[in-house]
């Protein structure tokens, strides 16, 4: 077995213990031909302290061979020879093992080709576990930390629109990306562009992601759905339990508003195949649910001498499962404009509404402050712990009663927000009656595709039905019902 021999030695350490390298190097050489081994080196590191590897020629040139396949195996005299320092040992110890190389220590008894020493090397392999989790830990806490705080724990790559040099803690907008970024939320939410759209006109016009690919679906749809560009920070996203998203130090790209409508949209469209998103005169699909047997409808085009004549019908009839009547896209209009017209409205209704609108908005800033000054105290608690200034006893207790408090506030911030749209953060969802009123006003002047981006952002599903009429094959369509996104 080809054997690598390591001997090292300080000045001080030779001048008062003794460790001189040929007294290590003599011993270690008939160690390995009492084994029966062959010496493939000799590496001596002489006069260098063994507090770190990067400054020892011979121990790095024996890592080389290592890696190499020159070297299966490594004696040194005493585990302090070979380092001093925790983190080294852990390097080498995972090294040795991914090369497949023995180590023995003839101080420590430690000889891997024997099963006490292979216990030794799986005791170190334990602490050193242990040590790399504890670092890992530390690292998350100091990330987590930092979201919180507001401040981007992003490292190899900024989020496209921003730029954040070594060392600077806020990251600073990119004028140029930060432009295509506004053009990209315009696109989704106010022109009815889809994800694949989008990519490919960037593409077309060569502009790059921040890493210099192509645009796809998927990046397209993971800055769609980054808070950042709305001026906050995330964390742990892919750990739900730990993810939360706080207030950024950093400049905001597109309002709050704009962000939030994106998600709604992008929450709507998950239930419409991405093969298949509707044309913009079918602006209704995706909504309709069957008034018979509550199943979805869909789009059916029927073409009359080459003119397309739009219709919707339950999708259980395509297997004779249901025999509710088609609906005509035309009826159906006229139908949840006779639905909305119906509604009674009255100006104290929405004056009520904007009321309480703004009466439960201002109980949320209320304890969102109240959140904010008690994780100001945790913050405050953690350091006074790390200064030693109270023992770890006291600020755990201390940290148990702060958690219930914040538990309180975020108890009472759920039961004010409501429920499909906690994950929307502060922006409050419109009324229903302000949808009505806007519905009323507006819609005979909306487009095709504005149409459309009302439905995405304030409806959730219309139940109707075609009631078979007698000595008629038309019916008479019927709303029977209109969900909206804040029901």
């Amino acid at each position: 077995m080809e054997t690598a021999i390591y001997c090292r030695v300080s000045t001080e350490e030779q001048a008062m213990e003794g460790y001189s390298i040929r007294g290590q190097t003599e011993k270690l050489k008939a160690y390995v031909s009492a084994k029966s081994w062959a010496i493939y080196d000799v590496y001596l590191d002489e006069g260098i302290s063994g507090k770190n590897i990067t400054e020892r020629p011979a121990i790095n040139r024996m890592i080389d061979d290592i890696k190499s396949g020159n070297v299966k195996n490594v004696v040194i005299f005493k585990l302090d020879r070979l380092t001093r320092s925790v983190a080294d040992l852990m390097y080498l110890i995972d090294l040795f093992k991914q090369y497949n190389c023995a180590f023995n220590s003839l101080s420590e008894s430690i000889d891997t080709s024997t099963a006490s020493g292979r216990m030794f090397i799986k005791i170190i392999g334990i602490f050193a576990e242990f040590e790399r989790e504890n670092i890992g830990e530390r690292v998350r806490l100091g990330k987590e930390r930092k979201a919180r705080e507001g401040y981007t724990t992003s490292s190899r790559y900024q989020s496209f629109g921003y730029d954040r040099e070594l060392g600077e803690r806020v990251q600073r907008i990119n004028k140029n990306e930060a432009a295509t970024v506004r053009r990209i939320f315009d696109m989704y939410v106010n022109q009815n562009v889809s994800m694949a759209q989008i990519a490919k006109a960037l593409n077309k016009e060569k502009i790059k992601s921040k890493t210099g690919a192509a645009w796809s679906t998927g990046s397209i749809k993971s800055l769609l759905e980054n808070c950042n560009y709305a001026g906050r920070v995330r964390y742990g996203m892919e750990q739900p339990e730990r993810a939360f998203e706080s207030e950024g130090k950093h400049e905001p790209i597109i309002s709050d508003e704009m962000f939030q409508q994106a998600q709604i949209i992008l929450e709507r469209n998950k239930y419409i195949a991405p093969t298949k998103k509707p044309i913009e005169r079918n602006y209704f699909n995706g909504f309709l649910k069957c008034g018979v047997c509550g199943r979805n409808m869909k789009s059916h085009i029927i073409y009359c001498r080459g003119t397309p004549l739009y219709n919707f019908e339950c999708m259980d009839r395509t297997f004779s499962a249901c025999m509710a009547k088609r609906v005509s896209a035309k009826k159906l209009e006229v139908a949840v404009i006779e639905y909305f017209n119906n509604i009674p409205e009255t100006a104290t209704d929405i004056e009520q509404a904007e009321n309480e609108k703004a009466k439960t908005a201002a109980q949320i800033e209320l304890l969102k402050e109240k959140m904010a000054a008690l994780e100001v105290k945790e913050k405050e608690m953690l350091d006074t712990y790390i200064e030693d200034k109270i023992s770890l006893l006291q600020y755990r207790d201390y940290k148990t009663r702060l958690d219930g408090e914040i538990k309180k506030v975020v108890d009472e911030i759920e039961k004010l927000t409501p429920k499909e749209k906690l994950k929307l953060k502060s922006v409050q969802p419109v009324t229903r009656e302000e949808i009505i009123h806007y519905f009323k006003e507006n819609w005979t002047s909306l487009d095709d595709v504005e149409k459309r981006q009302f439905l995405l952002k304030h409806i959730n599903k219309i139940t109707v039905i075609n009631h078979p009429v007698k000595n008629s094959n038309r019916g008479k369509t019927e709303i029977t019902d209109i969900h909206f996104n804040t029901d």
